[in-house]
């Protein structure tokens, strides 16, 4: 590893200390546990960047509609992973699992799947219940196990960012947005949900006035594209705008916010930061080790 590359990983490290102690891996289990609890300890190390390991010999997919812009492929690839992205429609779940699920030792799941993947799964994690959102399964046997690593992308994310919010509006109701609720829960942070359509607890999109915007300083983006209009005229230099989404599907929201004082970034670190909790649950190891040589495959490819 050359001294840019050092220096890079890193400061990436330092700012990500907390959510690199953020989970563990218990009974199978990602769990979190908050900070304070975890932040003794010098993790395990993986051994030889991960050389020790022949992750070729199982296969991993992602799977939902569209996928043909993911970068999972491409991140997962650099790590040694077998690795494909899968175009599976809603409703045709079923036949994926019967035809090609039994030759793998892991998946991911995106959009529309994440709920419709439920009942497939033999056990939930905590996580995935309380997000009724699955986006990582686990081959344990027979059987597929279900796990949500959604939120801690959205962590890493925040961290990373260098952000401390102190409340956030979240845009959607669907599974990214309860992953980012309870990403928010975790870390003590308060928050708003936004929904196209009025109900308990929640805003309206045209609900979002100056006022609105005043009372939450960071603003995650979980819906698809376009979903809810976020009216950028409003935002101030106290706002920062994060997109789940990213590349393309991030362009409209991207351009947007630049016309204005806020902050604002896509969802790549969200990205890595799955990836490192999928990567840790399939194939052991630590969450911290994972995120840095992810985030290291990801500097390399210059995506962050």
């Amino acid at each position: 590893m050359n001294p840019t590359k050092d220096s890079r990983v890193k400061q990436i490290d330092i700012c990500l200390q907390k959510a690199a102690n953020f989970a563990d891996c218990r009974a199978g289990s990602i769990t979190a546990r908050g900070l304070a609890a975890l932040t003794s300890g010098r993790p395990e190390r993986l051994r030889s960047a991960g050389m020790a390991y022949n992750f070729r010999v199982a296969n991993f997919a992602l799977i939902g509609s569209p996928v043909s812009h993911s970068l999972s492929p491409l991140i997962m690839g650099k790590l040694g992973l077998s690795y494909r992205a899968r175009e599976v429609l809603a409703g045709k779940l079923g036949d994926f699992i019967r035809a090609e699920a039994s030759g793998l030792k892991g998946f991911n799941i995106t959009s529309p799947l994440k709920e419709e993947i439920i009942p497939f799964m033999a056990r939930l994690s905590w996580e995935a219940k309380e997000t009724r959102s699955v986006n990582c399964a686990v081959r344990r046997g027979d059987s597929w196990e279900g796990y949500n690593t959604d939120y801690l992308g959205v962590l890493v994310a925040v961290d990373y960012l260098g952000l401390m919010p102190n409340r956030a509006l979240i845009l959607g109701t669907g599974p990214g947005a309860r992953a980012a609720a309870f990403a928010m829960r975790e870390r003590g942070v308060g928050f708003t949900l936004v929904s196209r359509r009025p109900g308990p607890g929640r805003l309206n999109w045209d609900d979002l006035g100056p006022e609105v915007l005043e009372q939450h300083d960071l603003i995650i983006s979980a819906t698809p594209p376009g979903a809810i209009p976020l009216p950028a005229c409003h935002l101030g230099p106290h706002n920062f705008v994060l997109d789940m989404n990213y590349g393309e599907r991030a362009k409209d929201l991207r351009a947007a916010v630049a016309g204005t004082p806020a902050g604002y970034c896509d969802g790549i670190a969200v990205l890595l930061g799955q990836a490192a909790g999928s990567l840790e649950l399939w194939l052991g190891g630590n969450f911290a080790d994972w995120k840095e040589r992810v985030f290291s495959v990801a500097a390399d490819l210059k995506l962050i």
